[in-house]
């Protein structure tokens, strides 16, 4: 049974999608996912769902910061606006080394996590062994206890 059902990743690499659901591709991890290039795109998914579209919402999406026209901090304040049935948990993935970014990922309750790229197997094995993340979700839909 895999952990979970669906993953997104929204990231203008298109390398590091193929890379990051290729790994997932044959683990026990997730049964589906998905990648949006544009932070603009995913948003206009999400606004769908919002409207009625009836597409999934993700268990997880992994954003990476810096992107052209829409970064991740700006696509995360976008989606943590919009009335979905349910939130998904953010991991931020970026290969910054500006500890600005990591200290505003901690400081944002809509940001579950902060992480270096690239995702790699360790990382999921750790992620798959922490309490179940949806429990650290709050009555008003952030991610921070």
């Amino acid at each position: 049974m895999k952990n979970y059902k669906y993953i997104i990743f929204i990231d203008d690499d298109l390398a590091s999608n193929y890379y990051h659901e290729y790994i997932l591709r044959d683990t026990d991890w997730v049964e589906e996912t998905s990648s949006f290039l544009s932070p603009q795109k995913a948003l206009k998914y999400f606004q769908g769902i919002e409207a009625g579209s009836g597409d999934k919402i993700p268990d997880i999406l992994f954003v990476d910061i810096n992107m052209p026209q829409m970064n991740g901090f700006e696509f995360i304040e976008a989606y943590s606006k919009l009335n979905l049935p349910e939130q998904a948990l953010i991991i931020v993935m970026s290969t910054t080394i500006n500890p600005n970014d990591s200290k505003r990922c901690e400081d944002d309750p809509h940001i579950f996590e902060f992480l270096n790229k690239p995702l790699t197997l360790e990382y999921l094995k750790q992620l798959k062994n922490k309490r179940s993340l949806k429990e650290t979700l709050k009555p008003d839909s952030t991610f921070r206890q």
